[in-house]
């Protein structure tokens, strides 16, 4: 089973804005509510492969993305912030 990750964004207006690097950067992604267990203001996510992670990364850093944290599932089934 791959693995995913998902990226939450300060609003949902970045969220938005971040789709469309996303999609210039050739990153195959959804957008999903967000999970729950994650406090944050915005409730939307984008949820991609986690092979894609620093790819990811690095079109948020280079595009000037207000990201909020990448997040994925650890061994008990919890979303962990990565750092």
């Amino acid at each position: 089973m791959m693995e995913r990750d998902i990226a939450l964004f300060i609003s949902t207006h970045e969220t938005l804005r971040a789709e469309k690097f996303l999609i210039k950067g050739d990153i195959n992604f959804r957008t999903i509510i967000k999970p729950r267990s994650i406090t944050s203001e915005c409730s939307m996510a984008l949820e991609f492969d986690s092979n894609d992670r620093e790819k990811v990364r690095g079109i948020c850093k280079d595009n000037n993305l207000k990201l909020s944290g990448i997040f994925s599932f650890d061994e008990n089934g919890i979303w962990k912030k990565l750092e």
